[in-house]
């Protein structure tokens, strides 16, 4: 047994011998709180898909309140996720967020997705899955709801496989609404205006019958306006002008002539034109109904729409990081329990449409989900099913394989369908009222691969006593099979200047590669375990410390076969002469791939009540991620060939080799990350806050990965930039002018100017003012 399989057990056999010495005391904990304490217990559901004390939950866990959104600078989902510990937040684009927890943020990097691009947290609004699985992630301008609509927003770190599904590898985000709480009529209007045209608004209108029904109607919009003008282009290793732009992998236009398409044609051809000075633009429709039909029995519906444009990171578009897309997409979400019973059913449909035309695609996606709970005295168990319909249309996974050099980019009638079925067991044992043990598993059979997901966690916390409770989990998670990844069928040809000894100048070949997606591939699985701790050091005070050590493996990466065939002629003494020709062709497979990631690390928050009037919390994360296996660029040598012609004046020799084209790093993700709050309420008019976010030193790199040839020159391949330490300071000031209206002013970004996110733009500081107004 390793250490981290010998450190779980020694706690587990520790927490069990303690629970002996407890017995009788079921009641003791919560009978020994104060009515106060007791009022101020923080309920969390997505832990353990019920309802209980947040200082309870066996994972690492972070609820970040409505009023905590409402009294910091944050304007934005993405960006309340930084009041969070755990979570590494960079702004790409003005209004547009890359997000990881804990880390391991290269892992998913390709030939197509050159940069840091997470697809291991899985994101839901109130249980729905909002995951894209034609190549992972979540992309946040594209969620229907904004923080009119929160609640809040529920964190857990560490996997979670086991209970929600593939791809909550690294932890879940719940955004959980609420709407219509008190009797009769709700209203709320928010409005904010600022500078660099930055533009908020929300609305949300609902009644409220008795509390037994509920309906709600909300909007949004949100603006953003970018701080630069130019795009990093990766030739000139620079940042240029849209016009000045160069294709960093450069296709041939016409192969009989070895005619390169220039970027101007080539974004001409695609009508690939970016509005230059928008960075964001979102807007959201949502109807809420619930009606509580029972004690036990209720049924809550929500449909709504969005469409949004953006521009930031996402698949290689071989000119810049940076491509537009605009969005639109529709959902239903339909929930019902009755007594222990409880369903859900869920449509989501759209289109991403990315200014270039072969990045675009259509998809619906339906989901069913059916769950029992059984509750007796000491166990509870909560067995459950799953069933997936999913649906991408996309130019890249046609049967005709999609030509960069000819560009044949529209629609098909062909899209691609799979289906995923599950069945999941949570089970919790109980035996005192201070140890509590749960385990789960889950079992996942996607349509298009052969391979079962299997994914497991074990956890079990001991309440020592009301203000100490001590935890440990180890836990499986994987991602998910992607259309991407499964379907994907493209080829590019380019032209190389090969230099030949003798010859008075480089020899042009053309090379051309057939990318190819494969069915079957294992994906990316992370086994966690990991230790915490929970106290309240006073009545105003308390910690929560966590300890976390993982493992990753069935990577995937896109591997390239090359065949260079040269002919020549022959002497009269069998030496080789003069080059005839030169050509080449390969083959770039995505497959599973000898590497392994780890990393260990701690968290902490330290919560603070000064008084009524003043609160402060810090929290901070470090990481160390290590990289073992194939994780440098290199060329294999496989096979050598000649081939004499029957006269035996001509000489055909074949090299074969493999080249790994994907540098992994651990260098993409911060050390350090962390953050504060601080408000202060002197009075109920006045409300100053601030709220900061800091991270340390990380590196963005990206090789060309289609101009390698020589590997002892790697570095003038390479581009890089360095994201500086840098601390995010907002402060916000509120005034209520009456019960009804209250005013606010927002500075964001106070201390200037700065890069969070490698090759794209600089983020500079606005201030926005701010009306809202509730009856």
């Amino acid at each position: 047994m390793n250490f981290k399989g010998k450190t779980l057990l020694f706690i587990m056999i520790i927490t069990s011998l303690l629970c002996f010495k407890t017995f009788a005391q079921k009641d003791k904990i919560y009978n020994e709180m104060t009515l106060e304490e007791l009022l101020d217990i923080d309920v969390v559901v997505t832990a353990s898909k019920h309802p209980e004390d947040l200082f309870e939950t066996p994972l690492s866990t972070t609820i970040i309140s409505k009023e905590e959104i409402s009294n910091s600078g944050v304007t934005s989902i993405p960006e309340a996720l930084r009041l969070s510990q755990g979570l590494i937040v960079r702004e790409i684009t003005p209004g547009n967020y890359d997000i990881h927890i804990r880390g391991y943020d290269d892992i998913t990097k390709n030939v197509y997705l050159t940069l840091s691009y997470n697809t291991t947290i899985l994101v839901m609004i109130d249980n729905r899955i909002v995951y894209s699985y034609f190549s992972g992630g979540t992309f946040w301008e594209t969620l229907p709801v904004d923080l009119n609509d929160v609640e809040r927003i529920e964190v857990v770190r560490g996997p979670a496989s086991a209970l929600y599904g593939p791809n909550a590898v690294t932890g879940v985000i719940n955004i959980i609404t609420s709407h219509a709480n008190k009797k009769g009529k709700n209203i709320t209007v928010n409005g904010q205006l600022g500078t660099n045209k930055a533009k908020n608004a929300s609305v949300n209108i609902g009644y409220n019958w008795d509390d037994k029904t509920k309906l709600s109607f909300s909007g949004n919009f949100s603006e953003r306006y970018r701080f630069d003008s130019e795009y990093y282009d990766f030739i000139r290793k620079d940042y240029v002008g849209v016009d000045s732009l160069t294709l960093f992998v450069t296709p041939v236009k016409d192969i009989s002539a070895n005619e390169p398409w220039m970027f101007n044609d080539y974004q001409k051809e695609l009508d690939a034109y970016y509005d230059e000075d928008l960075s964001l633009r979102r807007a959201g429709g949502n109807i809420f109904f619930t009606h509580n039909y029972g004690v036990n029995s209720n049924i809550d519906i929500a449909l709504g729409a969005q469409k949004s444009q953006s521009q930031r990171t996402g698949f290689l578009n071989i000119a810049t990081p940076l491509s537009q897309t605009e969005s639109e997409s529709y959902y239903l979400n339909a929930k019902i329990k009755h007594d222990n019973v409880s369903g859900q059913f869920t449509v989501n449909s759209g289109k991403d449409e990315n200014n270039y035309k072969f990045n675009s695609y259509k998809f619906t996606n339906i989901e069913g989900n059916l769950e029992y709970f059984k509750e007796f005295k000491t166990i509870s168990i909560r067995p459950g099913i799953n069933y997936k319909y999913l649906s991408y249309n996309s130019p890249f996974t046609y049967n005709e394989s999609f030509s960069f050099n000819e560009l044949k980019y529209q629609f098909k009638d062909e899209s691609r369908e799979t289906f995923s079925y599950s069945a999941f067991m949570l089970t919790e044992w109980k035996p005192t009222a201070k140890l509590r043990v749960i385990g789960a598993a889950r079992l996942d059979k996607f349509g298009f691969n052969k391979h079962y997901f299997m994914n497991y966690e074990v956890a079990s916390t001991y309440r020592i006593n009301k203000n100490n409770l001590v935890r440990a989990v180890h836990s499986k998670a994987s991602k998910s099979p992607f259309f991407f990844d499964t379907y994907l069928n493209s080829s590019i040809t380019t032209n190389y200047d090969h230099i030949v000894d003798g010859a008075p100048g480089p020899i042009t070949v053309p090379v051309t590669l057939h990318v190819k997606g494969q069915k079957d591939l294992k994906y990316p699985t992370i086994t966690s375990s990991e230790i915490g701790w929970r106290t309240k050091i006073t009545n105003s005070l308390s910690l929560d410390l966590e300890m976390f050590y993982s493992q990753v493996d069935n990577f995937v990466n896109p591997n390239v076969y090359h065949d260079y065939t040269t002919v020549q002629e022959v002497d009269d003494l069998g030496n080789p002469g003069t080059v005839l020709s030169i050509r080449a062709d390969g083959t770039v497979k995505f497959e599973n791939y000898n590497l392994n990631a780890s990393q260990y690390g701690l968290g902490f928050t330290l919560d603070y009540d000064f008084s009524d009037e003043f609160k402060a919390k810090v929290f901070g994360n470090y990481q160390k991620t290590n990289i073992s296996g194939r994780k440098n660029i290199d060329v294999e040598l496989t096979n050598i060939q000649f081939d004499f012609s029957p006269t035996g004046d001509i000489l055909t020799t074949t090299l074969s080799n493999t080249t790994n084209p994907t540098q992994w790093s651990e260098d993409a993700t911060p050390s350090f990350f962390g953050g504060f709050t601080l408000n202060y309420k002197p009075n109920n008019k006045w409300s100053f806050n601030t709220d900061g976010y800091i991270y340390s030193q990380h590196e963005f790199a990206n090789y060309n990965y289609y101009q390698i040839s020589d590997i002892e020159n790697l570095e003038k391949d390479k581009s890089q930039m360095d994201i500086k330490t840098n601390l995010v300071l907002n402060a916000k000031t509120s005034y209520q002018l009456n019960k009804h209206a209250l005013i606010n002013i927002t500075a964001k970004n106070i201390l200037g100017e700065h890069r969070e996110y490698g090759f794209a733009d600089n983020i500079g500081s606005i201030v926005l003012l701010g009306l809202q107004w509730k009856y």
